[in-house]
């Protein structure tokens, strides 16, 4: 079991002493990634081929990265990835670049991340809360699962929610588990029923959604003719690495709202930059609040109850002096919100790390 929430705690905390400042932060704090997913009439057969002629039509995302995010290190597979719909179904289409393929785990709901593998995750109406984590290996072997928080919020996997009516299929341009020839490429293709995904609140033109794709990779070895997993000279085993579509900034996948944005278009697929710039920086802000009162009560054993309090504790960190901005709580709980007169909208974060907005009339 992943529990990506350790490694926040060591993120945050670090030396107790030690004073975060706004390049600590801005890792966390880029700007989410966009793609549009188009529309199509076309029967999609999935044999993991993706060759469809709606296939052709959809358009490939940006390729993928570094977990963090990081100017030097790069997937060097140039991993990317496609999507359509249509009134029942996502469609998802990947291939991954690998000269030998291999796996090793065969049944549903194992850790299947131990492998090579793609992991996809959606939350569906981007509250950072309730979203769902699919993984799939070149066995087609799936954990696919539901998180209702995050564990850094205490939030656990529940494993036997299944995505009834999923659709799978992996094609593998080469030798599963063959260590003698070099391999070229598998595709995944998926087909998510939409009402297993979201029930009756269907997507519709325009809905937006949060989703990240991530790329699960080990270093081989081949010993005896069989993989093994590379290990250190202390007989360590090597961690994986984590390509993904949007970048994290850390390595956790378990950062909703650092998932990038897809929206639902049309049969033309030409809607670019479809999130509003200023909710978009608003909610950034917010997020940064959040990270600033999870580092405070790490080191407390208690929440900031003013603004002033942060400032005070993180005197190298460049707050908003905007009085738009209030926090509002106790010890153990708060919201912090932003109230954005040109949208009509108030934004909230809370102590959960749950994203609301409310509308008031003009």
């Amino acid at each position: 079991m992943k529990f990506y929430h350790l490694f926040i705690l060591v993120f945050l905390s670090g030396k107790v002493e030690a004073q975060k400042n706004d390049a600590d932060l801005a890792p966390l704090l880029i700007r989410p990634r966009q793609y549009a997913i188009i529309k199509t009439s076309e029967v999609i057969n999935i044999d993991g081929k993706g060759s469809e002629q709606a296939w052709s039509k959809a358009q490939w995302s940006d390729a993928f990265v570094e977990i963090q995010g990081k100017r030097d290190s790069i997937d060097p597979y140039s991993t990317r990835y496609k999507m359509l719909w249509d009134k029942d179904f996502l469609y998802v289409y990947t291939e991954f670049r690998e000269e030998h393929i291999w796996a090793k785990l065969k049944d549903h709901d194992q850790s299947i991340f131990h492998n090579n593998c793609l992991e996809i995750f959606i939350d569906p109406d981007g509250d950072s809360h309730n979203y769902i984590e699919f993984q799939i290996n070149a066995f087609e072997a799936v954990w696919d699962l539901f998180m209702t928080k995050p564990y850094r919020n205490g939030g656990m996997p529940l494993s036997a929610w299944d995505i009834k009516g999923l659709k799978k299929a992996v094609n593998i341009n080469g030798t599963l588990n063959d260590p003698s020839d070099k391999d070229k490429s598998w595709g995944i293709e998926l087909a998510f029923p939409l009402n297993s995904l979201v029930g009756r609140n269907l997507p519709l033109v325009g809905s937006v959604w949060r989703m990240n794709f991530s790329r699960v990779q080990y270093q081989m070895d081949i010993k005896d003719g069989v993989y093994e997993r590379k290990q250190d000279a202390k007989g360590r085993l090597l961690p994986s690495a984590y390509y993904v579509w949007s970048p994290q900034g850390l390595v956790n996948l378990h950062y909703p709202e650092r998932y990038g944005f897809v929206k639902f278009a049309d049969e033309s697929g030409t809607e670019k930059g479809f999130i509003h710039t200023e909710t978009e920086a608003l909610t950034r802000m917010l997020w940064k609040y959040y990270y600033l009162q999870q580092d405070f009560k790490i080191r407390y054993g208690k929440y900031a109850t003013t603004l002033a309090d942060l400032k005070k504790d993180f005197p190298n960190v460049t707050f908003q002096n905007t009085p738009r901005l209030q926090l509002i709580g106790t010890d153990f709980q708060y919201q912090i919100q932003i109230k954005s007169s040109s949208l009509k909208t108030i934004f909230i974060i809370d102590h959960e790390g749950k994203q609301v907005q409310f509308f008031f009339p003009k």
